[in-house]
């Protein structure tokens, strides 16, 4: 008996398990809880394009991830764009429960020395900043995920600026920097944010510095092998292709935060 695939309503083949347009198998059976974990385990643990082996393919193989991918291999690894939106989930999710607003009393617990200021205009104006500065952290924490996809076009475009005679086009650029950037913010969350609580250090400064060497480490290895020119004059260019995409997003969202702590972008924003 012949039947109509329940996905695409294309008539099925006698016999064949799976329907040749759309690949939706040909016989099905009533969802279950069975189904959904099953989609689940199967979907991060798949053999040969789970998230387990991208995340084991991106320490080892670090650039020559994206090179394949970009080449075609796209059956071969997880899609770079859900690998990079599960990142930035786990990434707000986990800094969301480390962090809070800050409210005039907080601050004043914190910074006992205000209420020594005399003049009450000048106390309210530096009980103001600190308090803008504690928003700021919770707001970059809590859309740290919207914050990191502001920041994939412009990284994407200056290594593209740069790298524009080797033969990859500005989308291709932009997947790159989805793993790349995806696995970066997934180091920074569950391992160097997990040593900076456990450290408890007197200046967690610290902790970003470190990240930001990783970082610059990493995204330089991994363009010196998604470009695959083997030479000396490669390597350093990718270093400082690396160091400038970096720098210029650090002192971009650096400049707007200070901006904003300061005078509220000029009264804008109490």
């Amino acid at each position: 008996m012949v039947s109509n695939c329940a996905n695409c309503e294309i008539s099925l083949v006698p016999g064949n398990q799976f329907c040749g347009s759309c690949g939706q198998k040909a016989h099905l059976h009533r969802l279950s809880w069975h189904d959904i974990t099953h989609d689940v385990v199967h979907y991060f643990t798949h053999a040969d394009k789970g998230i387990f082996h991208l995340l084991t393919q991106l320490i080892t193989k670090t650039g020559t991830v994206a090179r394949e991918f970009v080449s075609g291999k796209r059956k071969k690894y997880f899609p770079p764009l859900n690998f990079f939106l599960i990142v930035a989930a786990i990434y707000v999710f986990l800094f969301t429960l480390t962090t809070k607003p800050s409210s005039t009393i907080d601050v004043l617990k914190e910074h006992p020395e205000l209420a020594r200021i005399p003049n009450a205009q000048k106390r309210a104006q530096v009980t103001h900043i600190y308090e803008r500065a504690g928003n700021a952290r919770v707001f970059m924490n809590k859309h740290s995920n919207g914050i990191a996809m502001l920041a994939l076009p412009l990284l994407a475009g200056i290594f593209w600026l740069f790298y524009r005679k080797a033969g990859y086009n500005y989308v291709e650029h932009l997947v790159a920097n989805m793993y790349m950037t995806g696995f970066a913010l997934l180091c920074h969350v569950l391992v160097f944010l997990p040593i900076g609580l456990i450290l408890n250090l007197a200046n967690p400064n610290i902790i970003l510095v470190a990240f930001f060497i990783f970082q610059l480490v990493y995204c330089s290895v991994f363009y010196y092998r998604f470009i695959n020119k083997i030479s000396g004059a490669a390597r350093v260019k990718a270093f400082f292709v690396s160091l400038f995409g970096i720098f210029s997003w650090a002192l971009l969202t650096g400049s707007l935060i200070r901006l904003y702590i300061t005078n509220g972008f000029w009264g804008l924003l109490t």
